[in-house]
């Protein structure tokens, strides 16, 4: 059972960086995305709170919205780096792949990942991310290093959210943050891969601490 949590003690253990994380978050929606809210706060906080050098990966980073919450924490922190993984060709589950193309026809720009490269500048962010064009299996298989937090959020299909997840979970580390992005109680057919691996998936005892904030859902790997 996930845990539906709405909400974000500002106040708790943060103190003067309240502010700055809250700045970065609304900087963040300056990029084209879904992704808002609390969800956001959230992925900020928990990006913040990783250890010194902290290895971050993102599956499905589209233009940049969520980059940009992991990567603006991780500078204020002063360390780390976010590996953001896309083919950046507006690919993915037959339900996305319109949006996608309308997304990035409104842009007027021809190349997503010159729209995510852009956005990242802008932000000043660049330099605390790593770029790796390729889908989530083909990047995976010449993956070897630990992960602090890892974000799946990109082909939204049964098949493809399994292979991403089977892919890249064995290299997060105990202790370590797995955030799944689309989870809805009613998905729509085909867009429902997350949703149905975080019923299946998130549970005791490879899990703990799962928790659902808006569409997107948390866990804490326990070995």
């Amino acid at each position: 059972m996930i845990e539906s949590r709405n909400w974000w003690n500002k106040g708790s253990a943060l103190g003067a960086e309240t502010e700055e994380l809250s700045r970065i978050v609304a900087t963040s929606t300056t990029v084209f995305g879904w992704r808002e809210g609390e969800a956001l706060t959230e992925i900020a906080l928990v990006s913040w709170s990783l250890r010194n050098d902290a290895t971050i990966v993102e599956i499905g980073s589209f233009m940049g919205r969520s980059s940009a919450v992991l990567a603006g924490a991780r500078r204020m922190r002063g360390s780390g780096t976010v590996h953001c993984v896309d083919p950046f060709d507006c690919s993915g589950d037959a339900f996305s792949v319109p949006h996608y193309v309308d997304a990035l026809k409104a842009t007027g720009a021809t190349s997503l990942e010159e729209v995510f490269r852009w956005n990242m500048s802008r932000l000043g962010i660049a330099s605390w991310i790593e770029i790796h064009r390729g889908t989530a299996r083909d990047v995976g298989t010449r993956w070897s290093s630990p992960i602090d937090l890892l974000l799946l959020d990109g082909d939204q299909s049964a098949r493809g959210a399994q292979e991403a997840y089977e892919t890249w979970i064995p290299f997060l580390s105990p202790g370590g943050t797995l955030i799944l992005g689309n989870i809805h109680d009613l998905p729509s057919k085909g867009h429902d891969g997350n949703s149905r691996l975080a019923e299946r998936e998130l549970k005791p005892p490879l899990y703990s601490s799962v928790r659902r904030v808006g569409s997107t859902v948390f866990a804490t790997k326990t070995f």
